[in-house]
């Protein structure tokens, strides 16, 4: 049986992926939906154990650093991440790109990992992050290689909204994009998660066939609009994915 302070306690630091940086017991609450009171319990606890920290004389809270004793030990120990990041580095390197290991949770994508250019300007985008797996290129690479009812399951659930002014929300169009990258072994997105910026992904699947992640390369919108260029980054994109797919044994889809 699930402990129910345990559930409320994590739900408390799951408020703060809605993008602000600090909250008040009062915007936990209507967040979380717990009682106020519930919430002032919780953050006492965090607090107390150094998952939450004060800031200075206020009364608003900040995620604090024990937060990243859970997060290292799941990277540490993470044989998918180790895996496939000895070819991330390598594609980085020879294309002289930013590529990412992404996997699914839900109907969303998260970072794994982000291994920037050498020419690369610091560009936050730590890993965690998340953004609509239909309105990427990693989560609509995912979807193509799942199985349909998995696939159809993922767009039921979805919330099709603007990211940015160019994010497409036509469903039909959505999973008419899915079926091409079906089809040609790559997905891409231009300027549908942050204006400026284009990617092109390639699904990863395991020994027993299942879906496990995806790499992503990605960049300025101006350089994958050249046909030459997105021709070469989708061929070396793709045999990545394929022979890290060829030694993966980590089975699971990553979806919840």
């Amino acid at each position: 049986m699930a402990s129910n302070a345990l559930e409320k306690s994590l739900r408390t630091l799951e408020a703060f992926q809605t993008g602000q940086n600090t909250l008040t017991v009062k915007e936990i609450a209507e967040i979380t939906g717990d009682a106020v009171s519930s919430v002032q319990r919780s953050t006492f606890t965090l607090e107390s154990l150094g998952y939450l920290e004060r800031e200075e004389g206020g009364n608003r809270y900040v995620l604090g650093r024990s937060c990243l004793r859970p997060a290292y030990g799941f990277l540490r120990n993470n044989r998918f991440l180790e895996l496939a990041s000895p070819h991330l580095i390598e594609l980085s390197e020879r294309l002289n790109t930013r590529c990412d290991l992404i996997v699914l949770d839900g109907t969303e994508i998260v970072y794994l990992a982000r291994f920037p250019s050498k020419d690369e300007t610091f560009d936050l985008s730590p890993v965690g992050r998340r953004w609509p797996a239909i309105s990427t290129a990693s989560g609509r690479a995912i979807l193509a290689a799942l199985p349909k009812s998995e696939c159809d399951q993922i767009l039921e659930n979805s919330i099709f909204k603007k990211v940015t002014a160019k994010t497409i929300t036509d469903k039909q169009k959505v999973i008419q994009l899915i079926s091409e990258a079906k089809q040609t072994g790559v997905a891409y997105q231009f300027e549908e998660v942050l204006i400026g910026a284009a990617s092109i992904s390639a699904a990863i699947t395991s020994a027993d066939g299942s879906v496990t992640g995806a790499i992503l390369v990605g960049g300025a919108v101006a350089q994958f609009r050249d046909p030459g260029v997105y021709a070469q980054l989708s061929s070396s994109i793709h045999q990545t994915a394929l022979s890290i797919s060829a030694y993966n044994i980590t089975g699971g889809t990553n979806i919840k």
